[in-house]
């Protein structure tokens, strides 16, 4: 059990001055929990950041695809929002400039629109722009048919983070290591390399002292995102229960409630599940979030020809 979550006492308790909204009287605080948004905090409850290492499968002219471009940038973040009727390849080319440059399409990025947002009245010349145009479009191609690849990489970096890996590798059979040659096809031609990411996380690894392993938030009706489920991945089991307290449509607390089937723990025994379990398993669920977020991203960079940006190489 989560036994080193540091959770506030709770403000629903009928003796607590911060006391609002509607308790049931039968509420037992070995199994419910509601916390005060400004203290349901992510940080202040996370397990200690880890340093992991992912390894990305690249086409091996990725990273020559944008020599052109990259003395025109300066600390850049690339952003794809991949869609079926649109999408948008937006990116940020210095970190000190108020700058965007943007390729949008409909349907298919062979139509995509080419466009520069700046207050800068000429940010790039006439030339720089032909070239940055020419590196976006074929970035847009490249992402456009590697985009399962790209999902199917970031989750196999969320699973090894989350079984205790610190490096996590695409299988040997595609790519090589980052201190290999280059793999190629049967005819010779280079096919892929490995790109190399260092990401901070606050993702745990396998808890010895828990019954349960990886613990999914879901959400039963999609049209009710204030009401999360917990679930046992292994096994499927429903956990527990976080509903968000509203007044008036404005959130101000979040209740976790132990379901009465994993209440009871073994005769004597401590309880199976207790609220700080859920509270520590739903931080959990938006650090594997966070770092599905920043491997995606760093992939699209070196996807892209980029190194893999900064933003997402935390160091803690």
């Amino acid at each position: 059990m989560a036994g080193s979550v540091l959770v506030p006492a709770d403000p629903a308790a009928p003796d607590s001055p911060d006391a609002r909204g509607p308790r049931a009287l039968t509420d037992d605080p070995a199994t419910v929990l509601t916390l005060r948004r400004e203290h349901d905090v992510v940080p202040d409850r996370a397990t200690p950041w880890r340093d992991v290492v992912a390894e990305f499968d690249v086409p091996a002219d990725a990273r020559a695809s944008a020599d052109l471009v990259r003395p025109l940038l300066d600390d850049p973040e690339l952003h794809w929002t991949p869609g079926l009727r649109r999408g948008v390849l937006a990116l940020l080319p210095r970190s000190t400039a108020m700058v965007r440059v943007v390729l949008s399409w409909e349907w298919s990025v062979e139509a995509a629109d080419f466009s520069v947002h700046s207050l800068e009245p000429e940010p790039f010349s006439s030339d720089d722009l032909v070239v940055l145009e020419g590196w976006l479009r074929d970035a847009a191609r490249r992402l456009a048919s590697e985009g399962d690849a790209v999902e199917a990489a970031v989750a196999r970096v969320v699973d090894d983070v989350v079984s205790g890996l610190d490096r996590s590798a695409p299988p040997r059979s595609t790519s090589t290591s980052a201190d290999d040659d280059v793999v190629s096809d049967p005819d010779g031609a280079p096919a892929h390399t490995t790109g190399t990411a260092v990401l901070g996380t606050r993702v745990a690894g396998p808890d010895a002292e828990s019954g349960h392993g990886r613990v999914d938030v879901r959400l039963p009706d999609p049209g009710d995102p204030g009401h999360e489920v917990l679930v046992d991945v292994s096994t499927g089991r429903l956990l527990g229960h976080r509903t968000t307290l509203a007044d008036e449509g404005d959130p101000w607390a979040f209740r976790y409630v132990v379901v009465a089937e994993v209440e009871a723990g073994p005769a004597e025994g401590p309880a199976e599940v207790v609220p700080a379990d859920l509270v520590h398993w739903h931080d959990q669920h938006i650090q594997r979030q966070m770092l599905a977020d920043d491997a995606r991203q760093a992939l699209v960079h070196l996807l892209a020809g980029l190194d893999a940006p900064a933003s997402v190489g935390y160091r803690g």
